[in-house]
């Protein structure tokens, strides 16, 4: 099957509530001066000596065509509860890098970039159940996105998380935390039949990093993949 034409490069931006809709900016409203900040799990935190209440956090996705990047949004804002949609749409391939070794991250973030040239990726049904009230969908030629997660991986055992230190599963997450059976069923249904019959397509264009701020992405810096 033919790759789609390529598109602009867009980020996933920060949202402010009740908004999916990227934006120029590299901030976000913060989250109410009430909300409670949550200690990760031990399984979430990576392996530096940096308390956890000093260290920074950064997350790693896949830089995708505006087309595509809208288009799964909008599915996203469509059945992810509104009170916890902070971020949009994503492909994350590592979740707590640390602010200590940074500079190292991104220099090993740059090279692997500049080994990959773009290519096409497509969301599939049928949707996925995920955890808790969850909903996700597949995401294939997703191929090279795996060697750079294992390149890097080799290169940062020694600091990522018990989670980034795992096997890479490329997909979107289009809802999450619903107690109510009947949402998650309507939600399985209509994206099913949204997907059909080939999905949605679109080109992966870079890596993005993105700063982690008590539930808010904050971006930092785009790694374009070469044009193919």
């Amino acid at each position: 099957m033919d790759a789609p034409a390529m598109e602009q490069p867009v980020s996933i931006r920060p949202l402010s509530p009740g908004s999916l809709t990227p934006t120029a900016s590299n901030s976000a409203s913060p989250p109410d001066a009430a909300t409670p900040r949550h200690g990760r799990r031990d399984s979430h935190k990576p392996r530096t000596n940096v308390p956890e209440a000093e260290e920074t956090y950064y997350v790693l996705t896949l830089q995708t065509d505006a087309t595509h990047h809208q288009a799964i949004c909008a599915l996203r804002k469509r059945y992810y509860p509104p009170a916890l949609l902070r971020v949009a749409a994503h492909i994350s391939l590592f979740r707590a890098l640390p602010n200590s070794a940074l500079p190292s991250l991104r220099a090993d973030i740059a090279a692997a970039a500049g080994r990959t040239a773009s290519f096409g990726i497509r969301a599939v049904g049928p949707p996925l159940r995920m955890g808790r009230g969850g909903v996700g969908v597949s995401v294939v030629g997703l191929e090279p996105v795996d060697g750079i997660v294992r390149e890097l991986q080799g290169k940062w055992r020694g600091v990522l998380s018990r989670q980034d230190r795992g096997a890479f599963r490329g997909h979107y997450t289009l809802m999450n935390k619903v107690d109510d059976p009947e949402r998650v069923e309507k939600c399985i249904e209509e994206v099913r039949q949204e997907l059909q019959p080939h999905g949605l397509p679109g080109m992966a264009l870079g890596l993005s990093l993105w700063r982690y701020d008590k539930g808010w992405w904050r971006h930092e810096r785009d790694f374009a993949f070469p044009k193919a």
